[in-house]
């Protein structure tokens, strides 16, 4: 009897270990949607681009990270329809950082940057910040000395 529990428990702990399925789809309305973890990749003139997070019902959803030649180049969590973006030196630090808003109407996708969009330089140091209302870019502000 202890024998078959532990032969019970060794499989449940096994089949629990197995990595969950990557680029999957599900159907609905007859239309096939991303759904589940997701593994994009890409190759360019800059290098091989490789995106990693999750779909639901074909909405990017989550915290995606895309690396270029295994460095990390971007950052990006959505939370319904708004996108809070960073970009990234090859040394790590933070380039860019600000967020964009996604409406749909009239069966489109309208994407538009949103609120302070704040630069960096290869220090860490914030040199910049444009303000952006539904993609217009309303102000800009340096701040570096100027001599």
């Amino acid at each position: 009897m202890k024998i078959n529990y532990f032969l019970l428990l060794i499989t449940v702990s096994l089949v629990s270990c197995v990595p969950g399925k990557s680029n999957q789809y599900i159907k609905e309305a007859k239309i096939q949607k991303r759904n589940g973890k997701w593994v994009e990749t890409n190759s360019t003139e800059q290098g091989d681009f490789v995106s990693k997070g999750k779909y639901r019902k074909g909405d990017k959803v989550g915290i995606w990270r895309t690396f270029i030649d295994d460095k990390i180049d971007q950052k990006e969590v959505y939370r319904k329809d708004k996108i809070k973006t960073q970009f990234f030196y090859p040394n790590g630090k933070i380039k860019i950082k600000g967020q964009s808003t996604t409406e749909v109407a009239d069966n489109f996708i309208h994407w538009y940057y949103h609120g302070d969009w704040k630069y960096y330089n290869e220090k860490g140091k914030l040199i910049y910040i444009k303000k952006y209302d539904k993609g217009n870019k309303t102000d800009s502000i340096a701040l570096t000395k100027i001599k």
